[in-house]
């Protein structure tokens, strides 16, 4: 079969502005983009290991070539990076500014060209090895942290350091192939996952658009074969018994054509899998009396919310082979709850605000893979998942306000940390974290960024030091001895080391709220 070739598209990426380490965030946009690509290639060709490439990507902006099955896609990848300003497609080719390095041309490749980055990894030099490549890679780390700890010791022996950062490079960059050779996108599941949707709406007879929003997550090979045969389970359910044939939807006013959607969050220590669709919800009162009929209550009915009634039901053994409304609606409820039960998951099931059923799949992940900003505030330096953050801004402390009366008011099922918000450029207000009467241990002492952050379902902002860099950093699970006290405070729920061999703990937005609730006698959504 001829190949199909896809048209090549040049795009400028423009930075955002004051943030600095513009090389390093330039292959992290490359990075984000590479799996969507059939062929990539930048201008600047190195842009993570030539620091001289720094004036020029803030000067210029980034420029990258690439084919793609899905270049929108691609385009949307970029822009919604949280640390890049813009981008645009290039027209005029000779329009590029040049970029005057002796080795380039030495090399014999012109002043405009485009190369591939140099810091990618061809996969198919990780075909098997893996076990391999893990232990070359714990040797080289081991080296690492004793030539940096004589470094330290010696500030001012400029080839040792020079030396050092040289080993850092190479160590990075080892590190990035040994987590390539375990992980996997989940986005490679979305064909296989549309396919089955459209197998099961032809023999379910229903109709069914299915949107997947996954974030770029990837990970271990093991935890994605497991994830993919419970999301089966579930999409299979709710297809045949939980979404209506197109007459009875617009019967009851509904469109014909049903939504599905599978939205992937991950923060470390679990990659929570939310499968939500706008056919039939759940009746939380005939499966709390079930619960209490089979004496699984441990207080009074009325007090159980509707998302710990719906927790219940992924209960292994939870759904009655009876025929009642709630085994007819969720039959296959007692395989999906004991195949999570087996891999240490668990679930819930809730009706939400806006008139749909969510089911909320819980994986619980060894380690993960993820692409972060490392932050300070105070003496703290943690890292934040990108993921999390939105947009930022420089901070300003005439933008902060207070609500008239000195605090905010609690909802009916959430408090609120802190009376001071932060009112961004764009006019909107969001709830800030870490003021200074917050009592947070991420407090800032000189705030230079604004971040904001869209956590349960309200916008937060985030005041930060300085923005130390940007990593993909491989996360590992907090040790029980310091899951407590002030990391605990803080959201700290992981740690990863980064590249310059350092411990950093890794914060989660829902950990923190969820701490800030706990203390105010209140609890945030799983």
């Amino acid at each position: 079969m001829k190949a199909v070739r896809h048209e090549e598209l040049t795009v400028r990426v423009v930075l955002k502005p004051n943030c600095g380490l513009e090389n390093t965030r330039a292959s992290l946009v490359m990075r984000r983009i590479a799996p969507l690509c059939d062929n990539l290639s930048c201008h600047p060709r190195s842009v993570k290991s030539d620091r001289s490439t720094i004036a020029f990507l803030r000067d210029h902006g980034l420029y990258l070539r690439f084919s793609s099955p899905t270049p929108e896609q691609a385009l949307l990848t970029i822009k919604s990076s949280f640390f890049v300003d813009h981008c645009t497609l290039v027209e005029d080719q000779t329009s590029l500014p040049a970029y005057d390095k002796e080795d380039l041309e030495a090399d014999g490749i012109g002043d405009s060209a485009f190369a591939p980055p140099s810091t990618f990894v061809d996969e198919s030099e990780l075909d098997g090895g893996g076990s391999d490549l893990t232990n070359l890679l714990a040797k080289f780390e081991e080296v690492q942290r004793k030539l940096h700890g004589h470094a330290e010791n010696q500030p001012q022996d400029r080839e040792l350091s020079s030396i050092v950062f040289s080993h850092a490079q190479v160590v990075d960059e080892l590190r990035t192939a040994v987590a390539r050779s375990r992980i996997e996108p989940f986005d490679r599941m979305a064909t296989s996952l549309k396919t089955l949707v459209a197998d099961y709406s032809r023999r379910f007879g229903v109709l069914v658009d299915l949107y997947i929003i996954d974030d770029h997550i990837a990970l271990d090979r093991s935890v994605l074969a497991s994830m993919k045969e419970i999301i089966k389970r579930v999409i299979r359910s709710c297809l045949r018994d939980g979404i209506e044939q197109p007459e009875h939807r617009m019967a009851a006013g509904k469109p014909p054509r049903a939504l599905l959607r599978l939205r992937l969050e991950s923060d470390g220590s679990e990659v929570v899998c939310r499968i939500e669709h706008d056919g039939r919800p759940f009746d939380s009162r005939i499966v709390g009396e079930q619960a209490l009929e089979r004496g699984l209550l441990t207080r009074p009915l009325e007090t159980y919310t509707e998302e710990e009634i719906g927790a219940l039901l992924l209960l292994p053994g939870f759904v009655s082979a009876v025929e009642n409304p709630v085994s007819s609606t969720f039959s296959q409820f007692n395989e999906i709850g004991s195949a999570l039960q087996h891999i240490g998951g668990r679930g819930e099931v809730r009706n939400t605000d806006h008139g749909t059923l969510e089911i909320a799949l819980h994986f619980p992940v060894p380690f993960t893979i993820m692409e972060a900003a490392i932050l300070r505030t105070g003496s703290m330096r943690f890292a934040l998942p990108a993921q999390q953050i939105g947009y930022f801004e420089a901070y300003r402390a005439e933008r902060i306000g207070r609500d008239e009366d000195g605090r905010e008011a609690r909802t009916e099922n959430r408090a609120r940390a802190s009376s001071a918000f932060y009112t961004g450029e764009d006019g909107r207000r969001a709830k800030l974290l870490n003021g200074h009467d917050s009592g947070s241990p991420l407090e800032a002492e000189s705030p230079t960024l604004a971040l904001f952050l869209e956590a349960l379902g309200e916008l937060r902002c985030l005041a930060v030091d300085a923005v130390d860099g940007y990593e993909r950093i491989s996360v590992s699970k907090l040790p029980p001895l310091l899951d407590h006290g002030t990391l605990r405070r803080a959201g700290c729920f992981g740690y990863s080391r980064l590249k310059d061999g350092a411990p950093c703990a890794v914060i989660s937005i829902r950990h923190l709220l969820n701490a800030v609730f706990k203390e105010e006698g209140s609890c945030a959504r799983s």
